[in-house]
């Protein structure tokens, strides 16, 4: 059994920060997506013109993660989550994008912890291939209940198609 970072309260100390960090394959999820793409926070219709208009100013080609680096991806995060100190309790991988759930027990800024993981994750792909591999910004979000939690743990992290880990089932 685990503490869950979300119900981590008490009368003197404030709950941990926790979040579910997602970055995307460098140049990939494009307004030509059929699901639409996320824009400025707003979900948007498929845009074929807005797509063309990204992939000209691409400066490299698109990047995947095939079985290979989404294992790489993991093998890394559990070994930056003990050098920059956060709990590393889930990721789940696609050719496309990485998932992490994460919590921390100081008070770090969600945004620092988060680029030092991309950087953590950037050097060590940079290893195998020097290359642009992912999003620059990615995307977060804060999970604030116990129940979020619990679907992300055993229901929407397990669902992806690519290689995944949690500290559950180590």
């Amino acid at each position: 059994l685990f503490a869950y970072c979300v119900l981590h309260f008490s009368y003197r100390e404030p709950p941990m920060p926790c979040y579910l960090f997602t970055w995307h394959a460098y140049g990939t999820w494009m307004p030509d997506r059929p699901q639409g793409y996320v824009r400025d926070k707003q979900i948007l219709p498929t845009d074929k013109q807005a797509a063309a208009s990204y992939r000209s100013r691409q400066v490299e080609e698109t990047s995947h993660f095939d079985p290979d680096t989404q294992i790489l991806l993991i093998e890394e995060l559990k070994v930056t989550s003990e050098h920059r100190r956060f709990r590393l309790h889930a990721v789940a991988t696609e050719p496309t994008h990485v998932h992490v759930l994460v919590s921390w027990h100081d008070e770090r800024p969600f945004e620092s912890l988060r680029r030092g993981i991309r950087e953590s994750l950037t050097r060590r792909l940079n290893r195998r291939q020097h290359r642009r591999w992912l999003s620059h910004r990615g995307s977060r979000k804060r999970v604030k209940e116990r129940s979020h939690f619990d679907h992300l743990m055993n229901t929407y992290l397990p669902a992806h198609r690519g290689k995944c880990w949690s500290e559950e089932k180590e």
